[in-house]
């Protein structure tokens, strides 16, 4: 693992519009002042001008990708699972790939790197009844799930640039295109992927959950020990009254 921490990890942030939201500024503006340590770089439409957020955040950095990326979700998901986006970034060990509809609360950045996984993201802890239950419920969340094994969300996530092409590639030896969302991909949410799981390393959901939360934040809070994690993900989506007294906007 590369030492410095210029070389060690790059924030990567997906922009596909120049008139951000007021919540999208706000995770932007927390990104930078939690993570300033870190190079930060925006990927862009080709045809896609932010010269105010240029002139704004002059420590961000930028790289263009094909429009034809950022027009649909499947275009973003064709883009994720593609070798061409991870050689981009061949300088760092590890991206840390945050969507302007995430949050993060402190830096531990550097720790998360540490514990040499090749892809973590909040697990989407299903199945979708046991939301139902009272944040009290906790521990009867972790009893049921014990077996499970979530999605761990690409909103917030970090991944090991040479792993997820070295897993890539291997996958492509097999199939010709991913059919689904990217993250399915990395988090082996698919039958034929059982035997890709001796090429990628994976938390448990358990240890996914101190870094980052998206569905059913109160329940993961208690599950959590009470701890916030690292960041989160789709806060405004997911229970936004829970994250009233930890986010403002």
């Amino acid at each position: 693992m590369k030492s410095s921490s210029s070389s060690l990890v790059a924030i990567v942030i997906p922009i596909y519009k120049a008139d951000l939201t007021q919540a999208e500024k706000a995770s932007l503006r927390q990104c930078l002042s939690v993570l300033s340590a870190y190079p930060t770089i925006v990927i862009k439409p080709a045809s896609l001008l932010l010269n105010s957020l240029e002139q704004e955040y002059p420590a961000l950095q930028f790289r263009s990708f094909d429009d034809k990326y950022f027009k649909s979700i499947d275009g973003y998901n064709e883009l994720m699972v593609s070798r061409l986006f991870y050689e981009s970034f061949s300088g760092y060990e590890y991206m840390l790939l945050y969507q302007l509809d995430a949050y993060v609360f402190k830096d531990e950045l550097r720790e998360w790197c540490a514990k040499g996984y090749d892809y973590i993201g909040a697990p989407g802890l299903e199945p979708a009844e046991l939301f139902k239950l009272p944040a009290k419920a906790g521990n009867e969340y972790a009893r049921v799930l014990s077996q499970h094994h979530p999605v761990l969300n690409g909103g917030l996530s970090l991944r090991r640039i040479p792993a997820l092409l070295r897993y890539i590639r291997i996958y492509n030896l097999f199939y010709t295109r991913w059919p689904g969302n990217e993250d399915k991909l990395f988090s082996l949410d698919a039958r034929r992927l059982a035997p890709m799981k001796f090429f990628i390393k994976l938390p448990a959901w358990q240890e996914a959950l101190a870094f980052a939360f998206e569905k059913s934040p109160a329940a993961s809070y208690t599950i959590n020990h009470e701890q916030l994690p690292f960041g989160c993900h789709a806060w405004e989506r997911y229970d936004p009254d829970f994250w009233k007294p930890f986010i403002q906007v």
